[in-house]
């Protein structure tokens, strides 16, 4: 929220918290004693227009209360950095990156990522679908998922939305298929990778060992054609 030296880190990679868990602290003395600063000066303007009211000098009046509105928001100002100080949970979640254990002093500035927390049993699943078999794949249709490190339990799973732009995955095109799945098992954690299949409808037995040969004869003889 704000440029600032790490002082605490209450967390690390792989632990759970609760939204508005304290994850880290930055550095607060420099706004400590600001806040002290401008509360005294608010305490001093707000005596010098009390005065000033008490003689009838409405001048210093107006110009001491208008200094005491200026320390005022100042001092809210330092209020609120200070509240930016402590950076907590805004969601119920799994710390997956971000250990500060190391960085203690470190500078850090605005905007920078300190952490990054996945929702709680809460995932998406991306697969990704090779650009020879996307035209079959629509949103609604369901699958499983076998991951490596559950490969006996199959996961089911819907398609909600298929990317339009395709990305180079190991040298060959594949666009990315997010899905939500229906049972989240105990034991998944954010970035674990598998194998998914997803229901497209039936198909021949010829048709599914001899399409892929079939589409690149076509597409060939297409561009040797003149």
């Amino acid at each position: 929220p704000m440029d600032g030296f790490l002082h605490k880190s209450h967390v690390r990679p792989g632990d759970t918290v609760r939204a508005g868990d304290l994850l880290v602290e930055l550095a607060d003395q420099d706004l400590l004693l600001e806040q002290r600063r401008w509360e005294g000066a608010l305490a001093q303007h707000e005596n010098g227009y009390a005065a000033a009211l008490a003689r009838a000098d409405r001048s210093q009046f107006v110009i001491t209360q208008g200094k005491a509105g200026e320390a005022r928001a100042q001092l809210e100002l330092v209020r609120q950095q200070l509240a930016r100080t402590r950076l907590l949970a805004p969601i119920d979640g799994v710390v997956i990156k971000g250990d500060l254990s190391q960085s203690l002093g470190a500078p850090v500035q605005r905007g920078s990522a300190l952490m990054t927390l996945a929702p709680a049993e809460r995932y998406r699943l991306i697969v990704e679908v090779d650009e020879r078999d996307i035209a079959g794949v629509k949103p609604g249709q369901t699958g499983q998922l076998a991951l490596t490190s559950l490969p006996a339990e199959a996961l089911g799973f819907v398609v909600e939305r298929v990317t339009p732009v395709a990305t180079v995955r190991d040298g060959r095109n594949a666009f990315e298929v997010e899905a939500r799945l229906l049972d989240a098992a105990p034991q998944l954690r954010p970035g674990l990778e598998g194998v998914a299949k997803i229901a497209v409808g039936e198909r021949p037995a010829a048709w599914i060992w001899g399409h892929r040969g079939v589409d690149w004869l076509r597409l060939a003889l297409w561009s040797w054609a003149p």
